[in-house]
């Protein structure tokens, strides 16, 4: 029998001592299972460690992996900027871009090819761009402000502003008061009944365009104005000078294209009807018949409603209207053909005088307060006599037909600013005649005039608009390094000499920038004051408008015996303009905030931001050394202040652009533009392109290398910079706008590109182009980086005619031996000494 041994003294076998507690034996293994716990925790630890070394290996493994992709990586694929801004900036280069297009064959397709695709043009208008479509962004902006109630601590002129807007949407008000305004107004200048033509003497002519200025501020044979002396801009003088394609009454932009258009229409009209006898074309001498008889439905309609407040012995005789339109028109036509010559030099006072200017002038200032005029001392500034001379021997030949001519200009001026009707019937006419619809919304409409009436107040707006405050600062920061620019582009010149050198630069240093809006609309008390002269009536829109005309001329003539202080307001227009301009006068560049904004500004990408506004505001800054603005010196006094060897050299360069930019036809219409007419413009285009991008490079140096454009990673920060100032000018045409844009002084929006960067060696080296591309022809450029010293929507240069030589006479030019006699102090001659009767190159 076996016995088990419990006393533990056989060591074969497995024995343990148990505390309390400590656990029981297993039966089946023999094992406790405190062992068993401790075995599998082992374990575990084991596959644990083993599967953080397998983790680490893997990541490890990752690390170097993407470390390695990272390295196989371009520089461009590591620095993309993926801010909300880059990509909204991303998407608007791409979608106007046609890829397919070789960009050193034809930059412009290639930058802006399907920008008509997606920006398509308005029935309300002829093209589109992207100029337009940011005024008609801030219409909306000006629209929302000016409809919110008045608060207790809103400035006057705010409240003022929203009464204008609340009186041009009163049209029910308008439709009532009728034209018995209208009819007033021609009482007052005088203009014959129903504008039925008759015997007029030469001062009661005069006496008629004196009133014609006083009562409606229109300048319609010429303009009468006061401005700076040309030769010392501390002063002002009485100026003159033939019409300007400018309107001072509150016209939405929609209808002053549709008016210029249709202007244009007539003047083919009329030139085609005078070879007639020379053309086989049925369909084009068609159309003209169509247009005249549109014309003269369009002054039957009127001259009916006018007819019906004054009397109802209207004479339907449609044969009769047939003659008066044709002889309006025939005056409208000789009228155009001299004011569209383009007059190259002031000769001697017209022999022939058909005003009597005395009388003109006095009844002009008449009421003037502070002002007395003295016709022995006090001087006029006449530019374009050769103007003069021809306009005077038309009005000697059609004396009678003109006085009509006034009488309908008036008349359709302001017709839009009284009843439904008669704006229906310009309507009708202006969509027979160029298919296009003047219908813009009335809150738009009206948001467009208060803004050109009283744009001050209105910009009370961008004070809770916080980007602009930034986008200033930015600004300013970039006008600092476009000024670098220039000057280091002047001081390398090899054609300029060194005297005039000095006062070039001289001249740049004094120039003043004027950014984003000016401080005193921050202060209530200063904007009241600015308005101080204006009152606004409540639904009576025609009178606040024929007020606000008046108090503009007002304001003018006070100032023929004020001392001018540019230091204080030089501002060159209102602060929601979307524009830039250069006023040669103040020596000075304004920059509205309403161009401060995307896509011309505020990107988060400064290579954008060069390329888009950079170039502009280059190019307003070289519009103050181009072929008007090197005329006038750092005071804006003009004055010959280059030396003869300069100007020299410096018109040599200027004939190369004349030819470089008539060498191209514009597209669709196969016609050259004027290159002599565009030359300033031009001359501003290549200089700012240029200024601008040795600005960014600039920029660059001193902050480093900016990130790639999202989508754009395989076109260096440079290529961006032209792209930009391409899409500047992207636009969707039409054959009537191409039409329009060679009557611009402005070179139409493709050739701005094309012969811009044709012109450029450095476009050439940055798209790496080959000699002998479209955009790198094998003929010479013209030397632009030598001739950079030469304004959205093109730009607004503020200067006097140009190509005129301003000279001032006394107003004894009414005896006409006086005004030659005072000539001769200014001839080749007597230019030569000074006010001091010192021999000297003043």
């Amino acid at each position: 029998m076996c016995v088990l041994n419990l006393t533990g003294d056989d060591e074969d076998l497995p024995t343990s001592k148990l505390k309390k507690g400590d656990g029981i034996n297993d039966p089946e293994s023999g094992y406790s299972k405190m062992f068993k716990n401790k075995m599998e925790s082992r374990r575990t630890f084991y596959i644990v460690l083993t599967l953080l070394i397998f983790i680490f290996a893997v990541l490890i493994i990752a690390v170097f992996g993407l470390s390695f992709a990272y390295l196989t990586k371009t520089e461009d694929q590591r620095w993309t900027c993926t801010t909300e801004d880059c990509l909204r900036s991303a998407s608007a280069l791409m979608e106007s871009m046609n890829k397919s297009v070789d960009p050193c064959e034809d930059f412009y397709q290639f930058a802006c090819g399907n920008f008509a695709k997606m920006h398509r043009i308005p029935k309300t208008a002829i093209s589109n761009d992207r100029f337009a479509e940011v005024h008609s962004t801030m219409l909306l902006l000006i629209r929302d402000f000016l409809e919110r109630g008045d608060s207790e601590t809103e400035c006057y002129a705010v409240s003022m502003s929203r009464r204008l807007y609340r009186s041009c949407m009163a049209t029910d008000k308008m439709n009532t008061d009728g034209i018995k305004q209208l009819v007033q107004i021609l009482d007052k200048i005088g203009l014959p009944y129903m504008g039925l033509s008759y015997e007029i003497k030469t001062s009661s002519f005069s006496a008629i365009l004196a009133r014609l200025k006083k009562q409606i501020n229109l300048d319609y044979l010429f303009v009468t104005n006061v401005e700076a002396d040309t030769k010392n801009r501390s002063t002002n003088r009485i100026s003159l000078g033939k019409p300007r394609d400018t309107n001072i009454f509150p016209v939405h932009k929609i209808t002053e294209h549709i008016r210029k258009m249709s202007s244009r229409k007539m003047r083919e009209t009329l030139a085609s009807e005078e070879e007639v006898g020379n053309t086989n074309d049925n369909e084009e001498y068609a159309d003209g018949i169509d247009y005249l008889k549109s014309y003269a439905k369009y002054f039957k309609a009127v001259w009916t409603e006018i007819n019906k407040f004054q009397s109802n012995n209207f004479n339907h005789n449609f044969q009769t209207f047939g003659i008066k339109v044709s002889q309006l028109l025939y005056f409208m036509n000789e009228h155009s053909k001299i004011k569209d010559e383009i007059y190259d030099k002031d000769d001697e006072l017209p022999s022939l005088m058909t005003i009597d200017w005395k009388e003109y002038f006095t009844i002009m200032f008449m009421d003037v307060e502070n002002v007395t005029l003295d016709f022995e001392t006090d001087l006029i500034q006449i530019s374009n006599i050769e103007y003069f001379e021809a306009l005077f021997e038309l009005i000697s030949k059609h004396r009678n037909q003109a006085i009509v001519n006034i009488w309908w200009e008036v008349v359709i001026t302001l017709l839009p600013y009284t009843t439904n009707e008669m704006r229906f019937i310009q309507d009708r006419f202006y969509y027979e005649t160029t298919g296009l619809e003047n219908n813009p919304s009335r809150s738009l409409y009206c948001a467009n005039a208060v803004n050109s009436m009283m744009g001050m107040a209105v910009s009370r707006l961008l004070l809770d608009i916080e980007t602009i405050y930034n986008n200033t600062i930015m600004a300013s920061e970039m006008i600092e390094n476009i000024h670098w620019a220039f000057e280091k582009i002047v001081k390398e010149l090899n054609w300029m000499d060194d005297t005039t050198k000095q006062r070039t630069l001289y001249k740049a240093q004094q120039m003043k920038t004027f950014i984003g809006f000016p401080e005193f609309i921050n202060d209530p008390f200063q904007l009241d004051d600015y308005y101080s002269g204006f009152e606004v009536m409540e639904n009576d829109y025609f009178s606040n408008v024929i007020l606000y005309v008046q108090q503009e001329l007002n304001n003018s003539l006070l100032g023929l015996r004020q001392f001018n202080n540019y230091t204080t307001n030089s501002w060159a227009s209102d602060p929601l303009e979307v524009n830039a301009y250069n006023w040669i006068q103040a020596n000075a560049i304004t920059v509205p905030a309403g161009i401060l904004q995307f896509p011309f500004f505020g990107h988060d990408l400064q290579m954008l931001n060069y390329g888009f506004l950079g170039s502009i505001l280059g190019h307003e800054l070289t519009h103050g050394f181009d072929n008007t603005g090197r005329k006038f010196d750092h005071d804006g006094n003009e004055n010959m202040w280059w030396t003869n060897q300069t100007i020299a050299e410096y018109e040599k360069r200027s004939d190369c652009f004349i030819r470089h930019y008539e060498s191209y036809l514009v597209p669709d219409i196969e016609e050259k533009i004027s290159g002599k007419m565009t030359l300033d413009e031009n001359i501003a285009d290549n200089g700012g392109l240029r200024e601008a991008l040795l600005a960014y490079r600039k920029f660059v140096d001193d902050h480093g290398e900016e990130p790639k454009l999202p989508g754009f990673e395989q076109y260096s920060n440079e290529q961006m910079y032209y792209l930009a100032f391409a899409n500047n000018w992207c636009e969707a045409t039409t054959r009537e706008s191409l039409s329009n844009s060679i009557l611009d002084e402005h070179s139409p929006n493709s050739i701005r590109v094309i012969a811009g960067l044709t012109n450029s060696d450095e476009f050439s080296e940055v798209w790496k182009c080959e000699k002998g591309s479209g955009m790198n022809p094998q003929n010479d450029k013209c030397d632009d980086k030598d001739l950079t010293t030469g304004t959205l929507k093109g730009d607004g240069l503020i200067d006097p005619e140009l190509g005129c030589s301003k000279m001032m006479l006394n107003y004894g030019f009414l005896g006409t031996a006086l005004g030659h006699e005072l000539t001769r102090g200014f001839d080749n001659y007597g230019r030569k000494f000074d006010q001091d009767r010192n021999e000297n190159i003043w």
